[in-house]
């Protein structure tokens, strides 16, 4: 078994043209009788109608087949007595998610004052399957030259690890490794340097200064300054912890690094007690990778709310700040300014588990240093990252996988990428 899932985001603008033009044509040609109903003992929100629509086209790609061979009509989204939404298909539809093996599809709708987005995740059931990688994301993959070197594929450094975090380290600098780049610097408390030392046989070890503390200091942020100077790109915060001393040690990185820089974990909690405004005060990109605690505790807002505003949480961010806002979760959302918005269809729940969060900081670091475009860069890496999840998942279960798991597996799904492995 593996997973489907599919995803649409819809301008609520676009439905409210459609219901002013002419409402009933609009509705007879897209809903089933029950669900215009819904829509009328909703008052007919334009917000309501997007989101059925959004999940209607949802469901077509998670089927793979659009409108088109499937028809708005042949399915219908119902809902529970607590206002759950489900699809029931009829005719076509039902025929289609025979043939395919599909079951237990679900679907998540969710709407703000400008999108609508629903999301759909089914059930495949067939020995293997065959991915048909998007070319948009294909295309960001550039080919290696046969004329290249290690230095042809950047220099990056991981600002990682405290005592008791060396995993977070490893995992950050191993998917950076694993993701292409040439060289890799783990830069890391000394205290715990020896361990990363034994551990990453490819990497450079950085070690800085700590008075064995076990944790970065502020009297050796000269050291760490002068390490990442030239870096094609950084990442700062798995692992690293947080009290007043490693704060201070982020804000004089995030003003004296002129480079593209990826925040995660702890960098971002750190940031959290500084304040977003110092970000409009660099010279370098800056991409930004939270889950939804993370984002809560950076703007302020209770988790629930940015649950439910997705979207337009990452769109204000990226817009106010210039920066790559990557929000983790089901359906990853990547957004920069006057970009257009990527939610992501690769990864599963099995990736839920600790250490996933460092492999992905390595991976869009990795992609940025290769001088990709930031906004390219985690569109890239958190479809990579899914599918690496997937490939997992296959082998070892949602239950069993681990972030080394997904990190042992980016390799295969860079082939399946270059079209060279189609099958999982």
């Amino acid at each position: 078994m593996s997973l489907l899932n599919g995803v649409d985001i819809v301008k609520v603008s676009r439905i409210e043209k459609l219901i002013e033009k002419d409402m009933d044509v609009f509705f007879n040609r897209v809903f089933t009788e029950g669900e215009i109903e819904y829509i009328k003992y909703r008052n007919c929100n334009p917000q309501t109608v997007a989101g059925l629509y959004a999940a209607k086209e949802a469901i077509s790609k998670l089927l793979g087949t659009g409108i088109g061979q499937l028809n708005f009509k042949h399915m219908e989204v119902v809902h529970d007595k607590r206002g759950k939404p489900h699809v029931i298909f009829c005719d076509k539809g039902e025929e289609i998610i025979k043939e395919l093996n599909i079951r237990n599809i679900e679907i998540s709708i969710s709407h703000e004052r400008e999108y609508a987005i629903a999301y759909a995740v089914g059930e495949l059931y067939k020995e293997k399957e065959a991915i048909e990688v998007p070319e948009n994301i294909r295309n960001i993959l550039p080919i290696r030259q046969e004329d290249s070197h290690k230095g042809s594929y950047g220099r990056v450094g991981i600002i990682a690890g405290k005592t008791g975090m060396t995993g977070a380290a490893y995992l950050a600098t191993m998917a950076a490794l694993r993701t292409g780049s040439g060289l890799v610097y783990s830069i890391a408390p000394k205290s715990i340097s020896h361990i990363l030392s034994i551990k990453l046989i490819e990497a450079i070890i950085k070690p800085v200064e700590d008075k064995e503390k076990g944790y970065f200091i502020f009297d050796f942020i000269d050291e760490i300054l002068e390490i990442i100077e030239d870096m094609d790109a950084i990442a700062i915060g798995p692992g690293i912890g947080i009290c007043h001393e490693r704060v201070q040690v982020v804000k004089e990185i995030l003003l004296n690094y002129d480079g593209p820089m990826v925040i995660d974990a702890d960098g971002l909690n750190c940031l959290s007690e500084i304040g977003l405004n110092i970000l409009s005060k660099r010279k370098g990109a800056t991409v930004i990778t939270p889950h939804p605690g993370e984002l809560s505790r950076l703007i302020g807002v209770n988790t629930k709310e940015i649950q439910e505003k997705r979207v337009e949480y990452s769109r204000e961010i990226s817009n106010r700040y210039n920066i790559t806002v990557v929000l983790k979760g089901t359906g990853t959302i990547v957004t920069s300014p006057n970009r257009e918005v990527y939610i992501n269809t690769s990864g599963n729940p099995g990736m839920a588990t600790a250490g996933s969060g460092d492999v992905l900081t390595g991976v869009i670091t990795s992609l940025i240093g290769q001088k990709i475009s930031p906004h390219e860069a985690a569109i890239l890496g958190v479809y990579l990252h899914g599918l690496a999840g997937d490939i997992a998942s296959l082998k070892k279960g949602q239950y069993g996988m681990i972030a080394r798991d997904i990190l042992d597996n980016l390799p295969d799904s860079i082939k399946i990428l270059e079209g060279k492995n189609k099958n999982i």
